[in-house]
């Protein structure tokens, strides 16, 4: 598709218009002219018809009814400059006997067809109508009525002519006949040509030369502006409100470009009034943001306190308690112990061979139970002796293999090490360490039922260095995952509950985190993580 641009529209469009001014006024002036040419026209018939009118020798040569008598007055009208306007003439006798019959030879009508009211009598006055033919020859009829005594006068003429109210008298005088003259508007026609072509045509090929330069300069001075506007609107739309346009006019365009530029300014300033808001809500966002990102890390790191106090709290209670019931159980068991041996010995096979085998059974069990309870009075004791550690430099990795090897993997568990080399020195009990993590590594062994896999790894993170024991056993129920470290529960139907609580207390000696994830029938992942940069014993 063809783009057309506005100064080709504007060129255009106004040439069209001038040329239609032009041609307008060359139609409106062609127009005055004819009317003017064939109002003279009418004004001459209407004088050589009046003169006629006049003529005695008309009138007597009308009276006596002698063509003859017509040749003086016929060289009068020939010396007329009316040559190519008198078409015809003739005289009609009363009643209607043609007299006298002349035309030019290049009138193709017969002025027998030019019409005469048949009944001549009736022509009391002037009488002008125009006659156009069959093949469409015009012409300008005039008749005039003579009398025998008197000729029609010049205001009966002007009367009828031009239409004023004044009657003329007639004086009943004997009509003699009609004389009847045409004139033809070919002259006119003639000087319409001459004028159209010599006048007319070249004045509106001059208005439209002269348009179209007009316009082509005005749309120069109107267009280049614009296009400067759309050019810059163009810019202004793509984001670049630096740009202004330079139209100094005063006129409409540089109205326009004056309010073009105003707006580009408010609608600059409007953007980085809203930049400006934006970054301030971006920095508040951002703010907030950390604001926000401090207050769930504070509140974590309450909650986490909490527990540990919580915890912390109930460790004391519970070794206030286990210290004073593990000592004042501890002497009975050992009399029941020694007691039950002393019954075994007594009840022996040897001693006494007819004794019950039930008997026997139920000291055994006796014996079992007071190990039992021995041990977790042990437990007791041991958890209510947690003791500061002692710390030295240790090489962890040697800490983790040491701990390994005192435990007993069964075989159908595939112990996987990955542990990191070049691990840093760490300031550590080594004995409270080992002790931890034996009771991982077995806590981990008795979840794995069947051909399982127990992963021990280490490595530093950030400023910690982290142990790992992940098993692939029967996991932790996550409703139950916060109370693993709490004393005396346990989900072992054999466990005391002591072992994972003394684990967490030594981890928070060393200022340390345990911490447990696990997924039931998966397995679980106890995480420990020791602090680097950790001094000597007595910096704790």
């Amino acid at each position: 598709m063809i783009k057309v641009g506005i100064r080709f529209k504007f060129v255009f469009f106004t040439s069209l218009l001038i040329a239609t001014i032009g041609i307008a006024s060359s139609w409106f002036f062609s127009t005055q002219t004819r009317n003017q040419l064939e109002e003279e026209l009418k004004k001459r018939g209407y004088s050589l018809i009046s003169q006629l009118a006049q003529d005695g020798e008309v009138k007597d040569s009308m009276s006596v009814a002698q063509k003859a008598f017509f040749d003086e007055p016929i060289k009068r009208l020939r010396n007329l400059d009316i040559e190519q306007e008198l078409a015809y003439w003739r005289v009609l006798l009363v009643p209607h006997e043609t007299l006298l019959e002349e035309k030019e030879e290049w009138v193709k009508t017969g002025i027998d067809k030019i019409p005469v009211r048949k009944n001549i009598q009736n022509i009391t006055g002037f009488v002008f109508n125009i006659y156009t033919t069959d093949n469409g020859e015009a012409f300008y009829n005039f008749v005039v009525p003579i009398y025998e005594k008197h000729s029609i006068a010049e205001e009966e003429f002007a009367a009828h002519f031009f239409g004023t109210d004044e009657d003329y008298d007639q004086n009943e005088e004997e009509l003699l006949g009609v004389i009847q003259i045409g004139l033809t508007p070919e002259r006119i026609n003639i000087k319409m040509q001459t004028i159209l072509w010599t006048r007319s045509l070249p004045l509106g090929f001059i208005i439209v030369l002269v348009g179209i330069g007009v316009s082509y300069f005005i749309a120069s001075g109107v267009v280049k502006p614009v296009k400067l506007l759309v050019k810059i609107t163009d810019k202004v739309a793509s984001g670049d409100l630096t740009q202004m346009v330079e139209i100094n006019s005063k006129d409409e365009i540089g109205l326009l470009a004056s309010q073009f530029n105003q707006m580009t300014k408010s609608l600059k300033q409007l953007i980085d009034e809203k930049e400006g808001v934006m970054d301030q809500l971006k920095n508040v966002n951002k703010e907030l943001s950390l604001i926000n990102s401090e207050l769930v890390q504070k509140n974590e790191q309450l909650n986490d306190a909490q527990e540990q106090l919580v915890r912390t709290e109930k460790l004391a209670a519970v070794g206030t308690l286990a210290s004073g019931v593990s000592h004042e159980l501890r002497n009975p068991l050992s009399a029941i112990k020694n007691a039950v041996f002393l019954l075994k010995r007594r009840l022996s096979r040897e001693m006494m061979p007819d004794i019950d085998e039930k008997a026997i059974q139920f000291l055994e069990i006796m014996d079992k139970e007071i190990d039992r309870c021995s041990k977790i009075i042990n437990d007791l004791l041991g958890f209510t002796r947690v003791t500061k550690p002692t710390r030295l430099s240790s090489d962890i990795n040697v800490v983790v293999s040491e701990a390994i090897s005192r435990v007993e993997i069964p075989k159908y568990i595939k112990l996987s090490k990955n542990m990191q080399t070049n691990l840093p020195m760490i300031m550590i009990d080594a004995n409270q360490i080992d002790q931890v993590l034996i009771n991982l590594i077995e806590n981990a062994c008795q979840a794995i039922t069947d051909n399982g896999e127990l992963i021990i790894s280490t490595k530093v993170s950030k400023s910690f260095i982290e142990i790992e024991v992940c098993d692939s056993g029967c996991g932790i129920p996550q409703k139950e995952i916060k109370k693993i470290f709490d004393p005396l529960f346990t989900t072992k139907p054999s466990g005391t509950g002591i072992g994972l609580a003394v684990c967490y207390g030594i981890i928070q000696k060393h200022n340390g985190i345990i911490d447990v994830k696990s997924q039931e029938g998966i397995g679980t992942k106890m995480i420990i993580k020791l602090p680097l940069g950790e001094k000597d014993t007595e910096s704790v």
